[in-house]
């Protein structure tokens, strides 16, 4: 599996509009920070979450075509791009002379995500779901409840399995995802994403250790160091990724407040705190900051 993170910054984006900090006027990029998305390319093209940014970093990862987009939850900074899926659902490729090149067929392009997400789908992309009016264009969706599917019945396409997570956004259900693909030697190799959340619950957690096989990689939201009522503060994210323990972890949703390089600082310097995961640091793993354009392998 190839994962790339399009996106690593909380809502506002970093830089901020208005601000002059240090960071927001920093040269460099790993202080750049889009609204949080990411692509696995490989071994199908999936997006999760489509924020205001997804033109933008779709042309810039050089996307050419969709199996799916999976949706976390509906706040505008996952959500808002949503529209510009338009050219992916209606042929898989965009070059109509690519041997891959056909229509979707059916109802179009797959989007998963869970039931309150759906509703607000409908209701802030109400001309998507309405008939056809003449002039414009409108993506060509096929709403999916991705509460349907679980870790004794997980979301298949391709060689890739999906397992949506439940977690809790401040009071608002979300969903994280565990990506697994099999190996050649059979065993299970996995990616968790779990951004935008301030809680985990044990049934979770438990759902994330035993579906995982060999947990890669962890992305888990980390605002910042002072804790927030629904993000995770950066400590808080490392106690999660002491309880699953994956190979590498990383901080997504991060805000200003702090560089890229102070953020690398204050984890290494916060991980003697955390026992379990330090040893796996000390074995060849890591614990940071994500950063756009970060590629991932499982």
């Amino acid at each position: 599996m190839k994962f790339t993170i399009l996106g690593s910054g909380t809502s506002h984006g970093v830089p901020v509009i208005g601000c002059g900090c240090a960071v927001c006027r920093s040269s460099d990029p790993h202080d750049n920070r889009m609204r949080c998305s990411a692509f696995v390319s490989e071994p199908k093209h999936v997006v999760i979450d489509t924020g205001p940014e997804f033109r933008m970093q779709a042309l810039r990862q050089n996307i050419k075509s969709l199996d799916a987009v999976l949706i976390t939850h509906s706040h505008a900074d996952h959500l808002n791009g949503l529209d510009d899926v338009r050219i992916f659902s209606h042929t898989k490729s965009v070059d109509p002379s690519h041997p891959e090149a056909k229509e979707t067929g059916g109802k179009g392009l797959p989007v998963y995500a869970n039931a309150v997400t759906i509703r607000d789908i409908h209701n802030r992309f109400d001309y998507i779901f309405m008939p056809v009016k003449e002039g414009g264009g409108k993506p060509k969706l096929d709403i999916q409840n991705v509460e349907n599917f679980s870790a004794d019945s997980p979301l298949c396409i391709g060689g890739l399995s999906i397992v949506p997570i439940p977690l809790l956004h401040g009071s608002l259900t979300v969903t994280g995802y565990v990506l697994s693909c099999i190996h050649p030697d059979g065993t299970k190799h996995s990616i968790a994403y779990l951004t935008d959340c301030s809680f985990i619950s044990d049934e979770s957690i438990e759902t994330i250790k035993s579906c995982s096989g060999i947990l890669e990689h962890a992305v888990i939201d980390g605002l910042r160091t002072e804790p927030h009522s629904t993000h995770f503060s950066f400590k808080q994210a490392l106690s999660v990724a002491e309880r699953i323990l994956p190979r590498h972890t990383w901080l997504t949703h991060i805000t200003h407040n702090m560089s890229h390089e102070e953020i690398k600082k204050y984890v290494n310097e916060s991980l003697s705190e955390f026992p379990s995961l330090a040893d796996v640091v000390r074995c060849g793993g890591s614990a940071g900051p994500a950063y756009d354009g970060l590629v991932l392998e499982a």
